[in-house]
């Protein structure tokens, strides 16, 4: 069933299945933390945390410890399976920037699927919705927010892109009031550096307010870059 091993810093976390009512109504297997005090007549903001290619539902608990206090952190299941354990957003035409186009419009389908049936699930508040992508999970966060301008907060963009797709709506401050964490280590080997410069200029000329960072590491994030994201997502919460 391909039931993930929840570290012990996530023990508390509920895993929703491929059997469980959660993951048919949503369209996909995921994890959740809820604060005690969340409630459906106090519904709390929520993070969702999209893994990188070969990962899994649990694999992007590592960023929990930068969830803040009462908010909501949720890690869904990408829908394409690789190997056992190992599931990916969408596949590649070619190149690491361009995806194949149909896998791609699929995997945004059911992100956008699961994202709008959590308030249904859970008691979160989907009005203060905040994206966190690693790497494949950073591209298909990024053309979401793209896509569904005003639908985020925030998006926190991690060792990723903004993959080449025709149909974005690259539209001058079509998401003006977004808030953007780009973090992009200086040795990514995987994508290079340049990646997250022009993804800084996408979203800048898209009229989001970008924190954009870089750091001495390779295709992962470092000590810093999770104390950066931890201030970045207080703030965004704290509006």
């Amino acid at each position: 069933m391909n039931k993930p091993v929840l570290q012990h810093h996530i023990e508390s976390a509920k895993w929703v299945g491929p059997d469980d009512p959660g993951s048919s109504e949503s369209g996909l297997v995921h994890c959740t933390r809820m604060p005690p005090e969340a409630s459906r007549e106090q519904p709390v903001p929520v993070v969702v945390m999209l893994h990188g290619w070969g990962g899994g539902e649990s694999v992007m608990w590592i960023f929990k410890k930068t969830v803040p206090a009462g908010v909501a952190a949720i890690t869904p299941r990408a829908p394409i399976t690789v190997d056992e354990g190992q599931f990916i957003w969408f596949t590649y035409a070619g190149e690491k920037l361009r995806p194949a186009p149909d896998t791609f419009e699929q995997a945004l389908t059911k992100l956008h699927r699961f994202l709008t049936s959590l308030p249904r699930l859970y008691p979160v508040d989907l009005s203060r919705l905040v994206l966190i992508g690693f790497s494949q999970g950073a591209a298909i966060g990024n053309a979401y927010a793209i896509k569904f301008p005003g639908s985020l907060v925030g998006i926190a963009s991690l060792a990723g892109a903004i993959p080449h797709l025709p149909d974005l709506n690259f539209q001058t401050g079509s998401l003006t009031g977004l808030a953007v964490f780009i973090a992009h280590g200086i040795r990514d080997e995987i994508l290079p550096l340049s990646v997250a410069h022009h993804s800084r200029e996408i979203y800048a000329d898209l009229g989001a307010t970008v924190t954009y960072g870089e750091y001495s590491t390779a295709h992962k994030m470092n000590p810093q870059a999770m104390k950066d994201l931890k201030i970045w997502l207080n703030n965004v919460f704290s509006k």
